[in-house]
């Protein structure tokens, strides 16, 4: 984790919240690792998309002195979004992510090249 300069979390959204596998990793990463550093983030939930997997890893972010760019993509319905190939097939989801992921390279080179 140290080596990077920007990051993108995913996570599925189970019983309203991240899940198990994502909070375990964020209780394993720490400032020292990287704080200072960009994070966009995502979720998946099989119904209709809500906000609370990533204002719990925005928090979480928050407290490894991690940066979350304004962005972030949400996708309800998740199974909808990809064909039977698991190809992303929802082309709003797929301009998200990318507007999502451009966010946190220009976010990341501007954090990285500014530290004091």
């Amino acid at each position: 984790a140290t080596e990077c300069d920007g990051y993108i979390l995913t996570s599925p959204e189970y019983h309203g919240t991240m899940s198990g596998v994502m909070k375990n990793t964020l209780d394993w990463v720490y400032k020292d690792h990287v704080g200072g550093k960009a994070f966009g983030l995502m979720s998946t939930l099989g119904g209709i998309s809500n906000s609370n997997t990533l204002n719990h890893m925005r928090i979480a972010v928050r407290w490894i002195h991690g940066w979350c760019v304004p962005e972030q993509v949400a996708v309800g319905k998740v199974k909808e979004a990809f064909d039977d190939d698991n190809n992303l097939t929802d082309t709003d989801v797929a301009e998200r992510v990318v507007g999502l992921a451009q966010s946190v390279v220009k976010a990341a080179i501007m954090l990285r090249d500014n530290k004091e």
